[in-house]
């Protein structure tokens, strides 16, 4: 008989595509998925993956158990959602995944009012500029500045982040045809705000480029170059705007649930006050 944890790392394994991102998943070393993964081929005796130097593919025997491991995830992520609305009490863990500018700039210092409303809630804030996964659980709820699209998603348009151009007021004083700028990385370079300052820098140099918004922030107040910058944060640094009439596109914040959790009191608490929290922001001016 084979372990059941070792069938879902597998699972996180094949969806990803490698042991290092399995591992990064998973909050273990790769060397951990590996043996994971091994111990399930030993008691199913069959091979599930190849094992190249930059990735794992799944052998034909592999392909047909993740699909079955797969499936057993999403129940056993509709058994977590469920619990949640089963909760009676306001108590316990709740999770936030929201974009690092907005946990950071904003969402960090008003959580001294939520938790004051609600004592024995526990919240999490991950940062991150990825999407969690709100089917397999990663996070309660979402803020995001993309449109969700899931089937299962429920949203609510919180506001627009705006950004300008912002530099050191060294770089500011200096002529426009020679700056330098600073943009996100590929991952993050079809946004539309980076595409569109990409397309403003023309063919001037790009000084440094960083996904990390804060990063960006950094390079921009040691002089590096011109970085489009949310107002709320820039504002607050020793940054100049530069090119005020640049329409620098904005970002929709919108705040998602999965409808399987939406009745849980958890959820609706910190919910309720996410949306206040924006309403009587300058998101909504």
């Amino acid at each position: 008989m084979f372990d059941w944890d070792d069938l879902r790392v597998f699972a996180v394994l094949a969806r990803l595509g490698s042991l290092t991102a399995a591992a990064r998943a998973l909050n273990v070393n790769h060397a951990t998925v590996g043996r994971r993964v091994a111990a399930l081929e030993a008691a199913l005796g069959a091979p599930l993956i190849v094992r190249l130097p930059r990735s794992t593919p799944l052998t034909p025997q592999g392909q047909a158990i993740a699909a079955a491991a797969q499936e057993m995830e999403a129940a056993a992520d509709a058994v977590t959602r469920r619990a949640k609305t089963l909760a009676a009490t306001l108590t316990g863990p709740i999770s936030i995944s929201l974009p690092p500018a907005l946990a950071s700039g904003f969402l960090a210092e008003r959580l001294p009012t939520f938790q004051s409303m609600h004592p024995t809630l526990s919240v999490t804030l991950l940062a991150t500029s990825t999407i969690t996964s709100l089917e397999r659980g990663e996070a309660d709820i979402a803020i995001r500045l993309v449109r969700p699209d899931g089937p299962a998603q429920i949203r609510r348009r919180l506001g627009e982040m705006r950004l300008g151009l912002y530099a050191a007021p060294a770089v500011a004083r200096s002529p426009a045809s020679g700056w330098r700028f600073i943009l996100s990385d590929t991952d993050q370079a079809d946004l539309p705000h980076q595409a569109w300052l990409a397309h403003y820098a023309g063919d001037r140099p790009v000084a440094i480029r960083s996904s990390d918004i804060h990063t960006q922030i950094a390079a921009a107040r040691a002089g590096l170059g011109v970085a489009a910058i949310p107002h709320f944060m820039a504002n607050r640094l020793d940054l100049a705007q530069v090119d005020a009439a640049a329409d620098v596109p904005s970002r929709t914040i919108w705040l998602v649930v999965h409808e399987g959790v939406r009745k849980a009191p958890a959820v609706q608490a910190a919910a309720a006050w996410l949306t206040e929290s924006f309403a009587t922001s300058p998101f909504r001016g």
